[in-house]
């Protein structure tokens, strides 16, 4: 479902605990963040939780906004200039989202106004020295990483550990610069990406009509919901393209077996002999 200014009047509204006016777009299947000019600027708290979101950017300028919540999304991209347009942000929720690289955490890094932040459950979060890149990197107003608040024995650390040459290198070694051009590479793939085939589709919904058992019904509605073919009817669709192709080998055959044979050549000289004979009766 788009967010749609329809959507931002139905969205239900209320205070939170921290008595900051909050509008509720959680759980539309939101796929992209568009039209939030259209709330006038009246929220202090944005959550869009469990949605579609992909990517983080396209912002109107929202001076009220201070908080952001974009848990359970598939977020793996912010844009360069996401936040520019919220001066106040000060709270971000990112957890369980896709956001794997160090690099992809720049836009964060450049918020002057951040004080909380929570990347769980995000792969970056595996990434060596993640917590005290973060600490390093973001502003010193930054209060509180993951729900843990951050110490200043952690600060401390932090600075020394990307501090003179040493520092550099570590840095150029887990977390470096984006390669030009491949950010539309990446795009590009997303958009190949629409969907299953139509055949993909009709041998699952078979597979389903012809199953015997509850679990596998069940595993093939998962399937069919993924889009994403299981590994036994990968096989069968092997096997019967394998079929497909000998049989067409087998006709081809067949046809040039069928075809008639054209007669060889008559050499010059029968040619004239035969003229010839015919010339002489």
């Amino acid at each position: 479902m788009r967010l749609t200014l329809e959507l931002l009047q139905q969205a239900p509204q209320s205070l939170n605990p921290a008595k900051q006016r909050q509008i509720l777009l959680r759980g539309f299947k939101i796929p992209a963040i568009e039209n939030l000019g259209g709330t006038n600027d009246a929220y202090e708290c944005i959550d869009l939780s469990d949605n579609d979101l992909i990517k983080v950017g396209n912002f109107p300028p929202l001076k009220r906004l201070h908080v952001l919540m974009l848990m359970n999304n598939r977020i793996s991209r912010i844009a360069e200039d996401a936040f520019h347009p919220l001066p106040n942000l000060c709270a971000i929720t990112l957890t369980g989202n896709k956001l794997e690289k160090l690099v992809d955490l720049e836009p964060l890094t450049q918020l002057k106004t951040l004080q909380r932040l929570s990347l769980l459950e995000n792969p970056v979060t595996k990434v060596k020295h993640y917590r005290p890149y973060m600490i390093n990197k973001c502003s010193k107003t930054l209060r509180i990483l993951d729900f843990s608040r951050i110490k200043d024995k952690e600060r401390k650390a932090a600075t020394l550990l990307f501090a003179g040459e040493r520092g550099k290198r570590l840095l150029e070694e887990i977390a470096p610069p984006r390669a030009v051009g491949k950010e539309p590479a990446a795009a590009a793939s997303e958009a190949v990406k629409t969907g299953p085939s139509p055949e993909v589709i009709e041998r699952i919904k078979k597979a389903i009509a012809e199953a015997e058992t509850i679990e596998e019904v069940t595993r093939l509605e998962r399937a069919l919901k993924s889009g994403v073919l299981p590994d036994d009817l990968k096989a069968e669709a092997s096997a019967a393209a394998a079929s497909d192709e000998a049989s067409k080998k087998e006709d081809a055959a067949a046809m040039a077996a069928a075809e008639p044979k054209a007669a060889p050549p008559v050499p010059p000289a029968a040619a004239a002999a035969t003229k010839e004979e015919a010339t002489s009766a």
